[in-house]
């Protein structure tokens, strides 16, 4: 039995409204504290790279003026 396209249009809307809900499910849980942890470490580690990066930026300019 071969089933109308519009049967497969319906059944995909209706995974597509369950796809949703679950995601808006997830969205609405809180964050657990291991995860805020790990994130917060993340941007700690990428602050202090940004600013040794810099740092090194800067002594590179320094050594160039110094060699002029």
């Amino acid at each position: 039995m071969r089933r109308s396209p519009m049967h497969g249009r319906k059944v995909g809307d209706e995974i597509g409204e369950l796809l949703r809900q679950t995601y808006d499910d997830v969205l609405r849980e809180p964050l657990p504290d291991r995860f805020r942890d790990l994130l917060e470490g993340l941007e700690m580690d990428r602050r202090f790279s940004l600013a040794e990066a810099r740092a090194r930026e800067d002594s590179d300019a320094d050594h160039a003026l110094a060699e002029r």
